[in-house]
């Protein structure tokens, strides 16, 4: 599996303006909502439930928040690149400015486990960062996304 099999060109938000990790993470459950069905004030709460827990940023200007709930039949992702990079309580202390949210089933904790590693092997990818930091559309990102799919695979 790769990170396309879990995320589609309705799935990205390209140039999301954002101010906060809060407002980002609203923005998120937001459009987390529009693809699910599941309120956004649910999705922002389960999303910060996690967030409480301890910073989903994973470093070099890299963040997956992630969130189960049993509604969801399957695991998606949405992937947003910021116009400019915001505090996201990162442990190397650099700003984020690419997010992947990653939702998923409540009884497949294995799918939505594997999903946050395929997420993080893929945007571990310096080289893949940089080409999704300079993409202006979800239809270019997603084409990032999936020729690092295909050289991975």
């Amino acid at each position: 599996m790769s990170i396309i099999d879990y995320i589609a060109t309705g799935q990205i938000m390209v140039g999301v303006v954002s101010s906060s990790k809060k407002q980002l993470i609203e923005q998120l459950a937001e459009h987390g909502a529009a693809l699910t069905g599941i309120s956004p004030r649910c999705l922002f709460e389960m999303i910060m439930r996690r967030e409480r827990l301890g910073s989903t940023a994973i470093g070099g200007g890299i963040a997956i928040p992630h969130a189960v709930h049993g509604e969801l039949t399957r695991t998606i992702g949405i992937i947003a690149v910021l116009a400019k990079p915001i505090d996201f309580d990162a442990a190397d202390k650099k700003p984020v400015d690419i997010v992947c949210l990653v939702i998923g089933p409540q009884d497949a904790d294995s799918d939505h486990l594997k999903c946050v590693s395929i997420v993080a092997r893929s945007l571990g990818d310096v080289a893949v960062c940089n080409q999704l930091r300079q993409a202006k559309t979800a239809e270019t990102l997603l084409r990032c996304l999936a020729n690092r799919s295909n050289v991975a695979a």
